[in-house]
């Protein structure tokens, strides 16, 4: 018998007096510098639970950041900052910023979707990153990152979820990032209704590929015990999702001068156009490529692209790989990703400080990324960004008996 996708989650949640100071941005949304101030200025901020390694700057190994994520966690529990774990329920959670509004359900997402297909992921992995989060979920017995998936849109969970919106929040906040964040308990007679209706549907990873396959890999090692076999998901109607650029930056150029670099580039069967001073470098539709280097902007962009090509895959594999002999699976440090979120101005910033050379990418369409899911296929990693992002330090839904 399969086991239903989606069910109701028991979980601790962020007291409401507590929540501006623990729940924290997203950790691939905030630069290491940025990281770094956060943890200084306020101890009670959840990125001390989800540092990774080389965050510290002290030279920590693996398992260390690992057992200073888990005391780090138990200090949050001894300041009561979280609620006893609640009954099972499916919650909603609306995101929202200045100009864009999404709002989604927070709720076990089972993982045995990896293996038969009603679970979609889009982006390879970096398998290092995939072990070292396994460790964390193990160490530290909580899923407190949602995964977030989108599904199609749906009119019966958008009635209940309209519905649940009319009643008082739970949590209602707003940190300095701007981002509002509310959060409904959704009452308990649309449970069962909620798991079907969602559980009907294909949910594509959005974000969290390395949260899956980790927990993936916690699930194995436990015996795929049963509560091991789930990941905490936020999960959203496609159409209100929001799909940004991820900018790539290669710290070296591989032995070349930018102008070897531009010829090698051109023998890859691509046009290479300085632009002038003034010249919005910003790619204005997919298969266009900003290039960054020694104080100068270029656009590339391929003689021949086919439909079903995508920017992702044409730069890593006719410019990265064979260019500049970077590997996106053993990349040994070479290869930045920086969302769009942070702007070109700060791409160059980052560049010009420490050298290299930077790529700007136009954001996959979203219609293009649910294709790509359905014929199974695969993207590098970090070939999308979706934002706003959930965050991390709202929920912990236990995974063993270690909370």
């Amino acid at each position: 018998m399969t086991t239903p996708l989606v069910r109701p989650v028991a979980t601790r949640v962020v007291r409401p007096e507590w929540a501006k100071r623990v729940v924290s941005p997203a950790y691939d949304a905030v630069r290491p510098q940025e990281r770094a101030e956060l943890m200084e200025r306020d101890p009670y901020v959840f990125l001390h639970v989800t540092r990774s390694p080389g965050d510290a700057g002290d030279g920590a190994t693996p398992d260390e950041v690992t057992e200073q994520n888990a005391a780090a966690l138990d200090w949050l529990l001894d300041q009561d900052v979280f609620t006893d774990v609640r009954p099972p329920s499916f919650y909603v959670y609306r995101l929202r910023t200045s100009d864009h509004e999404q709002t989604g359900l927070v709720c076990d997402v089972h993982l045995s979707g990896v293996d038969d297909g009603r679970l979609g992921p889009h982006e390879r992995i970096q398998p290092q990153r995939a072990t070292h989060l396994a460790d964390h979920i193990a160490r530290v017995g909580v899923n407190s990152s949602p995964v977030a998936f989108g599904y199609q849109d749906d009119p019966e969970v958008d009635a209940i979820v309209a519905e649940t919106v009319r009643n008082e929040p739970i949590l209602a906040f707003e940190r300095e990032d701007m981002l509002h964040q509310t959060v409904w308990e959704v009452p308990g007679q649309h449970a069962e209704v909620l798991a079907q209706r969602v559980g009907a549907h294909r949910l594509y990873i959005v974000d969290g590929h390395h949260r899956v396959s980790a927990g993936m890999e916690n699930w194995r090692r436990s015996g795929y015990g049963q509560e091991a076999g789930y990941v905490l998901g936020a999960l959203f109607p496609t159409s209100q999702l929001r799909v940004i650029a991820f900018h790539r930056r290669v710290s070296d150029l591989n032995g070349l001068s930018v102008d070897e670099l531009c010829r090698e580039i051109a023998a890859q069967d691509f046009s290479v156009r300085p632009l002038g001073e003034g010249q919005d470098p910003t790619p204005n539709e997919p298969g266009v490529f900003g290039m960054y280097a020694d104080g100068a902007w270029f656009e590339i962009k391929p003689f021949r692209l086919h439909p079903a090509e995508f920017d992702a895959t044409v730069l890593q594999e006719r410019i990265l790989a064979p260019v500049l002999g970077v590997d996106e699976a053993s990349q040994a440090g070479r290869l930045e990703y920086l969302p769009g979120t942070v702007g070109l101005a700060h791409l160059v910033e980052v560049t010009d400080r420490l050298g290299g050379v930077a790529f700007a990418l136009h954001p996959v369409l979203l219609s293009q990324l649910i294709a790509v899911v359905d014929r199974g296929q695969t993207l590098p990693p970090k070939s999308t960004y979706f934002a706003p992002k959930v965050r991390s330090g709202l929920f912990l839904a236990p995974r063993s008996d270690v909370v």
